[in-house]
């Protein structure tokens, strides 16, 4: 579902759509993010951690901050920093 948000409606990559962090990466740092099979659908810097990754990975924005501790960003990658590889998904409705 991340990577349809990602390119076919312009979304940013919540916490809800992560499955796995790999790396040691800090918040500001630029981050690849792949889809099930691997392949790199995008690129963006990051407002994570490995470390805090790791702990909110796959919940929702509104549980971040009860998980961390500290209010922290809703968006893990926010679209305003992220580029896609490839272009987007033509609209299935159209």
């Amino acid at each position: 579902g991340a990577v349809r948000a990602l390119r076919q409606r312009g979304a940013s990559l919540l916490p809800s759509g992560v499955v796995a962090v790999d790396g040691d990466i800090r918040p500001g740092d630029p981050v690849e993010i792949a889809d099930a099979d691997g392949g790199v659908v995008a690129r963006g810097i990051v407002r994570y951690s490995a470390a805090e990754l790791a702990r909110v990975l796959g919940r929702h924005s509104a549980e971040v901050e009860a998980v961390l501790g500290h209010a922290g960003s809703t968006t893990v990658v926010h679209r305003d920093d992220l580029v896609l590889t490839d272009p987007p998904d033509p609209d299935p409705d159209a």
